[in-house]
């Protein structure tokens, strides 16, 4: 029997058969917390829409108590499955010493993603890593959550209807804010966390980011073998 693919169906993420690109958003657990891969992306070019969609198709919340390089491999393991295609975001916030675990494994693939009290993403300093460097974005945790949250309220974000997106939907609404001074902050309840429900909106953040088709062609361009090397004949040298 040969298998026929689902029709294509813009408001059915599970009919999407690749994105354009492929995004991994990394969120990166403390002791008490699970790190986790959420993948998705823009829809294939095939059917453009205004406002443009973004996808979530699988989220992962990896084994608690991985730190280090072995949390690096966990989630290495999940992009393996994606055939080490994907651009991956990742939250530098905690652990500046990740970037160059994350580097060593991925190379040019890692965007970093600094979630503080204030900005807008749109600027990155330059962090080097041995044999390269990690651009980081600077980003406000309300500024991120609120952009993702009028994403859903647009009906711009397709999403699987099963009970790893109804936990990381759970998490952003169990979210407690507070005004302050600065503007709000959002903090969990004791005992709850917030990994999915963030891995989401850094998701969201990098497919609409105006620099991401600037990713991709760094990617392409790292994946290009060198060019030949053709030495000099002798006949030029007489």
């Amino acid at each position: 029997m040969n298998y026929q693919p689902k029709r294509f169906n813009p408001m059915d993420v599970t009919t999407w058969q690749y994105f354009n690109p492929l995004i991994i958003a990394h969120d990166v657990g403390r002791s008490r917390d699970r790190s986790t891969a959420v993948i998705g992306g823009p829809p294939p070019h095939v059917f453009p829409m205004q406002p443009p969609l973004i996808g979530i198709s699988e989220l992962i919340e990896l084994p608690q108590g991985l730190f280090g390089s072995a949390r690096a491999s966990a989630l290495a393991a999940v992009d393996t499955r994606y055939h080490n295609n994907a651009l991956i975001v990742a939250d530098l916030s905690n652990d500046a010493s990740y970037a160059e675990i994350l580097y060593r494994t991925f190379g040019p693939r890692i965007i970093g993603l600094h979630i503080t009290r204030h900005g807008n993403g749109m600027s990155a300093e330059t962090r080097p890593v041995s044999d390269g460097y990690i651009s980081v974005y600077t980003i406000g945790r309300a500024y991120l959550l609120e952009q993702f949250h009028n994403l859903i309220i647009s009906d711009q974000i397709r999403a699987p209807n099963n009970d790893m997106w109804r936990r990381a939907f759970a998490q952003l609404e169990a979210l407690q804010p507070e005004w302050r001074e600065g503007g709000p902050v959002y903090s969990c309840p004791n005992g709850q966390h917030d990994d999915l429900g963030i891995s989401c909106a850094m998701l969201a953040w990098l497919a609409r980011h105006p620099h991401l088709q600037h990713w991709v062609r760094v990617v392409a361009r790292s994946r290009r073998p060198p060019p030949a090397y053709n030495p000099p004949s002798k006949i030029a040298w007489c």
